[in-house]
């Protein structure tokens, strides 16, 4: 199984499963908190069509700890789990990997002039991940 990462400020999966994204790969955001869509791809092999893979989503920070938010429930972690489960199309017989994709939109608020990384772990491997940076917050002289 492959995946990757995508970083937008906006996307969304439509019902066919297609994704729609605008402002797509930025490395360098903020510093002040700004919309931010991040993109699942996942590539699974034909002999795992119709199963429930299980996917966890995480942002980290510098030091490999998941990021915390204040949320409506207090502090949240940055961590989102799901499960894809793509049904074999008819007629098709095994022939290609099938494309599972997500997206999620955030609004989150980073400290500025630090490192971050998503990273998307698909049944329980490791399989993607993307960093990126906050500009710094700019000093007033």
């Amino acid at each position: 199984m492959r995946a990757s990462i995508v970083l937008a400020d906006f996307a969304e999966t439509d019902p066919g499963g297609k994704v729609h994204i605008l402002g797509a790969g930025w490395s360098v955001t903020g510093p002040q908190p700004g919309p931010q869509a991040v993109v699942g791809f996942i590539q699974v092999p034909p002999e795992q069509a119709g199963v429930a893979i299980p996917f966890t989503l995480r942002l980290t920070d510098q030091a490999g700890e998941v990021v915390e938010v204040q949320g409506p429930a207090g502090m949240q972690r940055m961590e989102v789990s799901g499960q894809v489960e793509i049904p074999e199309p008819e007629g098709w017989g095994g022939s290609t990997d099938l494309n599972a994709a997500f997206a999620i939109n955030v609004m989150l608020p980073l400290s500025p002039g630090q490192p971050y990384t998503w990273s998307l772990e698909v049944d329980g491997k490791d399989l993607a991940n993307t960093a990126f940076y906050v500009r710094p917050a700019l000093s007033s002289a």
